[in-house]
Formats: structure tokens, sequence, C-alpha cells
């Protein structure tokens, strides 16, 4: 069950690509996605199928969506560019630290630590603030602080694979 759930989630990021950004349908798979993401683990830790695949479908997962959905946001909305490279030097930091964890245990790992969660949680929060009418300075002070605490998320992501075993 907790892979099938997963799996509704590529199948939300992928068809979210088909709807204009802010629509009824973008808000209805984009919140569908987002409750099966929260809801996954709890059920496959509630049903004993926990497992190494449903770890890294969940990364897969998460990957597509967030993929989506700068997708859906490059084409909406113009971004300064040193928040363009602050999302780009966060992705090499998570790249760097997966492709490093590879070569130390040749198999791709995964972190699930409660930093990384609430950083998930307030990054997906940010397209729905971001579609609504809030004032620019507040909208800017929350990408902000979601780009601190996605940095600090994936440094210590990067820490925890290289130093456990």
């Amino acid at each position: 069950m907790a892979n099938i759930l997963t799996g509704i989630r590529i199948l939300c990021g992928l068809l979210i690509l088909f709807f204009p950004p802010f629509s009824g349908w973008y808000y209805a798979l984009y919140l569908l996605a987002g409750f099966t993401d929260a809801i996954d683990g709890t059920v496959a830790r509630k049903t004993g199928t926990e497992s190494a695949f449903g770890a890294k479908f969940d990364t897969v997962a998460d990957f597509i969506f967030a993929i989506s959905i700068a997708v859906k946001l490059l084409n909406a909305f113009v971004f300064p560019l040193w928040l363009w490279l602050w999302i780009g030097v966060i992705a090499l930091i998570k790249i760097g630290s997966h492709v490093a964890g590879y070569i130390k245990y040749h198999e791709l790992k995964t972190v699930h630590s409660v930093l990384n969660k609430v950083c998930g949680g307030i990054v997906f929060i940010i397209p729905l603030i971001i579609g609504c009418s809030h004032v620019y300075q507040v909208k800017s002070l929350i990408v902000i602080a979601a780009c601190i605490l996605t940095t600090v998320a994936a440094i210590a992501e990067g820490m925890a694979l290289l130093k456990n075993k």
C-alpha cells in the first residue's frame, strides 16, 4: 500500500505538468501528492512493509514531483538569478552527498531525518504561498528562510551519509 501511495505521487507529479499553475487541477494534484508523501512512510511502518526499495522509491517520487513543480514555477515566474544560484548550490550539495554515499556504500542511501521532513514541509508550502496574493516581501522572506533551512538540511544529510556505516 505504501508503494502505491508513492506511485500516486509520481503520477501526480507527471499529471501536474499538463495543467496551468495555480489552477484547480494544479492545486488538487499538488495537495494529493503532498498527502501521499506525508503518509506513505507511516503506512509502511504501521503495516510492517518498510523496505530499502520503498525508501528509494520515495526518493525517486520526491525528485520527480520536485522537478515537475520546478518546471511549472519556472514557466510561471521570473526568479532572481541569486535564487537560482542558491537552489543550484543546494542541488549540487545533495547530488554530491548521494554520489559520495554511493561511492562509500556501493548503493544509493537515503536519509529520512526529522530535519529533512520539516524542510520538505516548508518547501512544500512555498508553491501554495507563491500562488496567493501575499505581499512580495513576505513571499521573499519565506523563500529565503526555506533556502536557509534547505541548505542546512542538505549539508546535514551529506554529513550523515558520510559518517554512518
